[in-house]
């Protein structure tokens, strides 16, 4: 797979302790970034929908271990660890940013240029292992 950028993942999980969302940050080497412009039919007429196509791959660069998103979920230490789920924030590059709060999403949004959240994610497991990737859709 050819490979064009870095990415920041912001794994985004509710503690019920706090009554709040927790953000986890991971930084990911090698990943395939293409952005794509859609355009999506409304009952307003057509709405252009930018989105990102993501293409990670399993053997990725990263100092944390790959979790399903209900075992990541689970796991009582998830500092060492990461997910790719709906409803997660990516931003192209490596982004240093500590998410504490919504407002710290519209803060990290409104400062840097790609920031989208993921929509989808497809697990593409099939062929060599050189081969297999997480395909991720973020708007």
């Amino acid at each position: 797979m050819v490979t064009n950028a870095e990415l920041t993942i912001y794994n985004k999980v509710y503690d019920r302790d706090a009554g709040t969302n927790r953000y986890y940050r991971t930084v990911i080497k090698g990943v395939n970034w293409q952005d794509t412009t859609a355009v999506q039919p409304t009952d307003k007429g057509i709405v252009s929908a930018d989105v990102a196509e993501i293409y990670i791959p399993f053997a990725v660069e990263t100092e944390k271990q790959f979790r399903k998103p209900k075992n990541f979920v689970q796991e009582t230490e998830k500092a060492g660890l990461f997910t790719i789920e709906a409803g997660d924030l990516v931003v192209r590059g490596i982004v240093e940013e500590v998410l504490t709060s919504a407002k710290d999403e519209e803060r990290l949004k409104s400062a840097y240029d790609d920031v989208r959240v993921i929509a989808a994610v497809e697990t593409n497991d099939n062929g060599s292992p050189e081969m297999q990737h997480w395909k991720v859709t973020a708007e």
